[in-house]
């Protein structure tokens, strides 16, 4: 069942979007409402799991990962290994920060961040394609990202 939201609840979650940190008292008084209503919508909006948890968004590029690709994979039906344990397999890796099991031509959709082209390329080389159930992959980079949520 879908949660219905109105403009107060849209507004709150487009605050903590920007930056889920700031306070309760400081969220109120930029939307103009009171403590207690940001406060009880907030706490209702995670009863609902419209709010799942919060977290922070880290700068890659200063943790000495500056290179994003995206992934595509073809699933080896047969191989021994179900499509959905392959992904959470893949998922397990390092570097490895988002898996989709997707539609289409393709099975799963990779993010991935690393040091450079060459530690991305060891890891679908080294790592990735010596996986039971990975068949062929394409690499894409990511020049920057336009939008990207966390």
């Amino acid at each position: 069942m879908q949660a219905k939201l109105d403009e107060k609840d849209q507004r709150i979650l487009q605050e903590l979007l920007q930056d889920s940190s700031q306070s309760i008292t400081t969220l109120a008084s930029k939307l103009k409402m009171p403590r207690t209503t940001v406060q009880e919508r907030i706490k209702r909006l995670k009863s609902q799991s419209i709010i799942k948890k919060f977290t922070v968004r880290l700068d890659y590029a200063k943790m000495g990962k500056p290179t994003t690709a995206f992934i595509l994979v073809s699933f080896v039906p047969g191989s021994g290994i179900s499509q959905k344990k392959l992904a959470e397999e893949i998922a397990a890796m390092d570097d490895v920060v988002e898996v989709h099991l997707i539609s289409g031509e393709w099975d799963i959709l990779l993010k991935v961040r690393g040091e450079s082209m060459q530690s991305i390329g060891s890891l679908v080389i080294d790592k990735l394609r010596s996986i039971e159930g990975v068949g062929k992959t394409v690499t894409c980079v990511s020049f920057s990202a336009v939008k990207e949520e966390l």
